[in-house]
């Protein structure tokens, strides 16, 4: 048999109608609903029967988390008949209705069947109750805010969820290498299975492992829903049972969590505080109503903060109501809370201000809300809280670096600054001194630009893209990074550090408790002032700049504004975090020529005086509003999706062609 010849075009049109039909492919391939944030797993079979075994301490539906105590987890055979009723083998709970919780306790290698009702199913929808002003866009791809799904036609999408709340407790000899097992939520999709479990028929049910503590479901239905939770053997050197919440709504899942999303960042530490704030709230503007609504709210998320070496967490960091359990730091008197729009945008955000932590210690905080912001706890929509992913950082070693924030002239500065809590022993103190100072300096530079006409016709002013707005802006943003410079512990290997003041006596002052500081560190830093300091290794060959010291200079032997930094606050040595050369270079083009601003040349002091940005993440160059990692956080989202599909269309059309 022979094919007919084909013309150029013929052949152009096949090769691209080939390589169309394999993207399409690929793209049905990579596609995956996000129906579950826990993969399915297989069903195995198992040693219990396929029937309901409920631990003798089951809680009353009706029972509130807050209120689990060790007293109720060891309630003698009296009081648990007076309680609590035990159900016996294959009997099944049934739901309070939608969006109402069932609360029980689990013993190792039980299940416990739940029912969700056709009644429930087929109740009204939730009226929707003030959550928060709008949704929230923070990447990943679960539900969030007060947005519900609605399908009027049969059948209806029923959102299932658990959350483990209580997990067995290492009991071994050394320290903790693993975290306990995850319970397993089974769900029936079929009439006839109305005892899902690790011996129900794979065909007829989906197995979803909990991870970290959570896992969720939807589904279409359109009468009774059989579900179950079941509890893995008890491993070796953990002892304890679990307590778990499930929940099915008709509206949106009543628990929440976002593994894929930090929504939280770090702007900076001292040695016993960190200051976090969440991304952007709303792309609103600030005349829109949303805009206003989210600046009035007093403190519509929390943070929970751990130390990360505690692994008392560890299996539960995706459940909110865990965490509440577990009795690690919150929104309590060590954190102060409140809305800003300072940084990216200058959109309304959530700032917490961390306390009481160690020096030179590794946490982990999460953010997280409590019900839907406003409601919590049964019959609310959302009501079972959420949570986001963990975000790591750790607290500074030095006790010269200390953290400044919510200025009234520099209010964009948030970062730790040199400080002696010697002479100012507390936050407001030393804000003031920086920022008066800051603002003294401005008062001269807003006398010099009152002398040039600003309001007068577009051909008369001194440019015809820039005006004395911008120019007064760019400088009040030079001249607070550079007048409050960002501090770093002086130990610090990070290479885009700046060294300051090593010929100042180190500071008394320590963060760890009952010590002090290395008594040979004053003589360590005498003899590396006499060492070779080459900062600017672009300077001509025949430059002073490769004979110089680092005592011979003004650089590293003293600080960039010696008159209050060395003088009147006195750290001692320190790193410095250097200013963004385009703050610099902003600055240069906004304003008249006339007043004289200019930036030093490369190998002629940039490279001590500014640094460059990076955009993988880091604060290499400190500008105002930064904070660590909003670029670098995302996760396996459409993007990702699109970046493979398109690289695979690229490779198989290379290929075909």
């Amino acid at each position: 048999m022979h094919f007919p010849k084909l013309s150029p075009l013929q052949c152009r049109f096949t090769v691209s109608l080939a390589a169309s039909v394999m993207v399409l492919c690929i793209y049905l391939f990579l596609w995956n609903p996000h129906f579950a944030y826990a993969a399915e797993i297989e069903t195995t079979n198992s040693r219990l029967p396929a029937a309901v075994v409920l631990d003798d301490y089951a809680l009353d539906l009706t029972d509130d988390l807050d209120d689990l105590d060790d007293d109720d987890l060891e309630l003698d055979a009296t009081q648990q008949n007076e309680q609590y009723t035990k159900r016996a083998t294959g009997d099944v709970v049934t739901l309070g209705g939608s969006n109402v919780p069932g609360l029980l306790n689990i013993e190792a290698g039980n299940t416990t069947i739940w029912h969700f009702s056709n009644t429930s199913l087929w109740a009204p929808y939730a009226n929707a109750t003030p959550g928060l002003p709008s949704s929230i866009d923070d990447g990943d791809t679960g539900d969030s805010g007060t947005i519900y799904k609605r399908q009027a036609a049969s059948p209806r999408l029923v959102y299932i969820s658990v959350t483990t709340c209580l997990q067995p407790q290492w009991n071994g000899s050394t320290n903790q290498t693993t975290i306990p097992p995850q319970l397993t939520l089974y769900v029936s999709n079929s009439t006839s299975n109305k005892e899902p479990g690790p011996n129900g028929p794979v065909r007829e049910q989906t197995a979803i492992r909990l991870n970290e503590g959570f896992a969720n479901y939807s589904m279409n239905a359109t009468t009774d829903i059989y579900m179950s939770v079941h509890a893995p053997d008890m491993p070796n050197n953990f002892t304890g049972i679990w307590n778990y919440e499930i929940a099915a709504s008709i509206d949106n899942y009543y628990h929440g969590a976002h593994p894929d999303s930090p929504f939280l960042y770090l702007v900076d530490t001292d040695t016993h505080a960190a200051l976090l704030v969440t991304n952007n709230l709303t792309e609103a503007n600030p005349d829109d109503i949303v805009y206003q609504q989210w600046m009035n709210l007093t403190s519509p998320f929390t943070v929970f903060v751990q130390p990360t070496i505690d692994k008392s967490l560890d299996g539960m960091r995706n459940s909110y109501c865990g965490m509440t359990h577990a009795s690690i730091n919150n929104a309590s008197s060590s954190v102060q809370s409140g809305m800003i729009t300072r940084g990216l945008g200058h959109k309304p955000k959530e700032q917490f201000y961390i306390q009481e932590l160690n020096g030179s210690t590794s946490y982990f905080g999460v953010l997280a809300m409590e019900g839907n912001s406003t409601k919590t706890g049964s019959g609310v929509v959302g009501g079972g809280g959420q949570v986001w992913q963990p975000v790591n950082f750790q607290t500074k070693a030095d006790n010269n670096c200390a953290l400044v924030f919510n200025l009234t002239f520099c209010h964009d500065v948030a970062y730790a600054v040199p400080s002696n809590p010697e002479r100012y022993p507390d936050q407001p103190s030393l804000s003031a001194v920086y920022d008066s100072y800051a603002a003294g300096l401005y008062e001269n530079f807003a006398k010099s630009l009152d002398q040039i006409p600003c309001n007068t016709t577009l051909s008369a002013q001194y440019s015809p893209a820039k005006n004395c707005d911008d120019c007064a802006d760019a400088y009040k943003q030079w001249l607070c990074a550079v007048t409050m410079p960002r501090c770093e512990d002086f130990s610090s290997p990070l290479p885009w550090l700046q060294p300051r003041n090593m010929g100042q006596k180190p500071i008394n002052s320590s963060s760890s408790v009952g010590s002090m500081p290395n008594p040979n560190m004053y003589m360590q830093l005498q003899d590396q002032m006499d060492q070779q300091y080459v900062p600017m290794t672009s300077a001509p060959s025949d430059s002073n700049a490769f004979r110089q010291t680092y005592g011979s200079v003004a650089a590293s032997n003293s600080s960039r504004n010696p008159s209050i930094i060395v003088d009147k606050i006195a750290p001692g040595p320190y790193k410095e975090v250097k200013p963004c050369e385009d703050l610099c270079f902003s600055l240069v083009r906004s304003c008249p020529a006339a007043l004289g601003f200019g930036c030093p040349d490369p190998g002629r002091g940039l490279e001590v005086d500014y640094g460059e940005r990076s955009d993988d993440g880091q604060v290499t160059c400190s500008y105002l509003g930064a904070v660590y990692y909003l670029n670098a956080a995302s996760g396996s989202g459409p993007s990702s999706l699109v970046f493979a599909v398109t690289i695979a269309a690229a490779v198989s059309l290379w290929i075909l062609t």
